[in-house]
């Protein structure tokens, strides 16, 4: 979960929960897949290039197109709303999308929930950033599968 998203000068700065460091993670001194607990994100000299609103379909049970709404590409205004709204939400990936000029380029999956914690709105922002440094002081749990 996020509990908070900055856009600074020279990097994007979020604050998480329950974030997920793998077993082969050189910094995990648990060796297997854990959750980390209140973790710092800083990426230097980060960027958000661009935002989109993910679309959706409802489908009946005869497998049938009831509704459909496509993708809608954020302003910068949207986008920086966005990153003001996130305390609450779930960063739910974070995916490399390639390497160019000493700069990584990821997308970042953010999803909100409503009161009753079902699903409602999700995004996904393009990131580029010089490098990624994430700071956690202890474990919550191992992951479940």
């Amino acid at each position: 979960m996020i509990s908070r998203f900055e856009i600074r000068n020279d990097m994007l700065y979020l604050e998480v929960e329950a974030l997920i460091v793998r077993a082969d993670n050189s910094q995990n001194t648990n060796y297997t897949e854990s959750y980390a607990g209140t973790t710092i994100m800083r990426m230097v000299d980060g960027k958000i290039l661009s935002g989109v609103k993910d679309g959706y379909r409802y489908y009946n049970a005869n497998d049938e197109l009831i509704k459909e709404t496509p993708d809608e590409s954020l302003t910068e205004g949207q986008i920086l709303e966005l990153a003001r709204a996130c305390q609450g939400a779930y960063l739910f990936s974070m995916v490399k999308k390639e390497e160019k000029d000493n700069l990584y380029f990821y997308s970042m999956g953010i999803e909100f929930a409503d009161d009753e914690n079902t699903m409602e709105d999700s995004y996904q922002l393009e990131v580029s950033f010089e490098k990624a440094i994430f700071e956690w002081d202890f474990y919550m749990n191992r992951v479940q599968r």
